[in-house]
């Protein structure tokens, strides 16, 4: 599975897990924090995710980031 997404879309908590749940189509039951985001990528086939405007991205982004960088491939843009 590969998924580009928009760091800038990740700066703010609530759209932060909104925009994910959307881009990577987690379930209904995807609990918006950050525990369940590391749950659901490792539930994911081998996720590489390709992260654009990562370098603009402040606020929440960089606990997504973390997050994502240990489930997952990530490729910064």
């Amino acid at each position: 599975m590969k998924v580009i997404l928009d760091a800038k879309k990740l700066t703010e908590k609530q759209s932060a897990h909104e925009y994910l749940k959307w881009m990577l189509e987690f379930p209904e039951y995807y609990g918006k924090n950050l525990d369940a985001l590391y749950d659901c990528l490792t539930d994911l086939r081998h996720p590489t995710l390709i992260i654009v405007n990562s370098k603009d991205a402040e606020g929440y982004f960089p606990k997504v980031l973390e997050v994502l960088e240990d489930a997952c491939s990530c490729i910064l843009l």
